[in-house]
């Protein structure tokens, strides 16, 4: 028996576990970089999500990462799961060991500040808005923790708070792109700028600076 059909049995176990252990879920894959929830799910399975094999640790604090124990059959990593366990994506799915799935508790949109008008004479404002904003990804699930570190405006302003780092962790879509200067903003209204951007075999690993403009 060859790595792949033993791969074929460990998904077939995983199946028959999830069916106890675990809820029903909706498998979503992007086909576009818009709103990739908002498509037909491709199936729906049983799935569950841990920490362990054992059941024995419940997730810590800010613990992003789930090791995802359903049928594999037919999935690729950045695919999305939908459970009344909460929205995950998958990372990584390495041969013959478990798969890496990562709880994603915001949904985002992603902009690219664009240059309207030409360089020469009197010009209009030309800070970042959401008006001169190009769109390059919206709708799409990811992780948002917060960093111990903040960052003061150079103003320093009587009373101002740190604007607060944090760390963003998301699944890639073919042929787009994140850079530093991007915009996110996310379901509960928060906005970040990208100061830093890793596409790894996982998906976004992102450094962003909370904004409040």
């Amino acid at each position: 028996m060859d790595a792949l059909q033993l791969s074929v049995r460990v998904s077939m176990g995983n199946r028959k576990a999830a069916k106890r252990l675990g809820s029903i879920a909706r498998h979503y894959r992007a086909v576009n970089p818009f709103s990739p929830l908002k498509t037909e799910p491709l199936q729906v399975l049983a799935a569950s999500f841990t920490t362990d094999y054992g059941y024995m640790r419940a997730a810590r604090f800010g613990q992003a990462a789930r090791i995802g124990i359903f049928d594999a059959a037919g999935f690729e990593a950045g695919d999305i799961l939908v459970s009344t366990e909460g929205t995950f994506y998958v990372a990584a799915m390495p041969l013959l060991q478990p798969i890496l799935c990562v709880k994603a508790e915001r949904l985002v949109s992603i902009r690219r500040t664009i240059q309207s008008g030409s360089d020469t004479g009197l010009q209009d404002y030309g800070g970042t808005t959401a008006a001169n904003g190009a769109l390059i990804m919206s709708g799409w699930p990811a992780n948002i923790l917060l960093s111990r570190g903040g960052e003061h405006s150079p103003l320093k302003l009587p009373g101002e708070t740190r604007s607060a780092w944090h760390n963003i962790m998301m699944p890639a879509f073919r042929g787009v792109f994140v850079h530093a200067g991007d915009f996110i903003t996310d379901d509960a209204g928060h906005r970040f700028v990208i100061s830093g951007s890793e596409l790894t075999d996982m998906g976004w690993r992102l450094t962003a600076l909370q904004v409040t403009v």
